[in-house]
């Protein structure tokens, strides 16, 4: 009897192991994959979104740490982008991000005061391969420029007159790549004219004999800031004698 009982028992045991071995293996969620014939091609790749193309990121000191985001266009189904990054001429990295927007800290601009290139482009699992890259654009980090360096008329000058108005023209130099200039002049503390301007000088129309003082900064649709303020100049319009 007890022969029998454990024999029974070792055909129980058969049959169970039998049963766990052939039921199917679970998968992870994560590890499936498509059967290939379902796949897809890739859409058209992401359209990046800033910074603009050439666009000035401007810094106090290289001290300051600071942050940007890149953004692009996202895509219907896409389950995470990649992004080539290239600082300068060093080899590019890749970052990875889920939404369609990455933060870029800084916390040393020492070596980092110069063109970035970066690129994006998407993937997910229903499709055959990533998307094709997006185009390359480029934006540049940079120390916030001082103002303009003033060249005429001569600082703490007097000009002098037979008679009023007249037409005197200031002049300062370019700095990089700016686009244009605003312009402030003061007479005798007073705001007398303020503009912007397209080229590196103004005619400014003098009416009285006063002090005037005047001012210049520089700024660019591309770049973040304007330049700070020039140091002040001034002249002074009187009559002859």
């Amino acid at each position: 009897m007890k022969l029998l009982n454990a024999v029974i028992r070792i055909a129980f045991l058969y049959v169970l192991l039998l049963a766990v071995y052939v039921q199917p293996s679970c998968k992870d969620p994560d590890e499936f994959k498509p059967p290939e014939d379902t796949l897809v091609p890739p859409p058209d790749p992401p359209q990046l979104i800033s910074p603009t193309d050439g666009f000035v990121i401007m810094f106090e000191s290289v001290q300051a740490d600071s942050y940007y985001e890149l953004k692009w266009t996202s895509i219907e189904q896409a389950e995470s982008y990649q992004i080539e990054y290239t600082i300068d001429t060093f080899p590019p990295f890749i970052k990875t991000c889920v939404p369609s927007v990455c933060t870029i800290w800084v916390a040393d601009l020492t070596h980092r005061l110069c063109n970035h290139y970066w690129r994006v482009r998407a993937s997910a699992s229903a499709w055959e391969w990533l998307t094709e890259w997006s185009d390359q654009w480029y934006f540049e980090l940079r120390l916030r420029p001082s103002g303009p360096r003033h060249v005429y008329p001569p600082h703490d000058t007097t000009i002098y007159v037979d008679s009023l108005p007249i037409e005197i023209e200031i002049q300062w130099d370019t700095i990089q790549d700016e686009e244009f200039y605003e312009v402030v002049i003061f007479e005798d503390s007073l705001l007398y004219d303020q503009r912007i301007v397209y080229d590196n000088s103004l005619v400014v129309f003098i009416c009285d004999t006063a002090r005037y003082d005047w001012q210049v900064r520089a700024g660019s649709s591309y770049w973040q800031y304007l330049s700070y303020w020039s140091s002040p100049w001034f002249f002074r319009v009187s009559y002859q004698n």
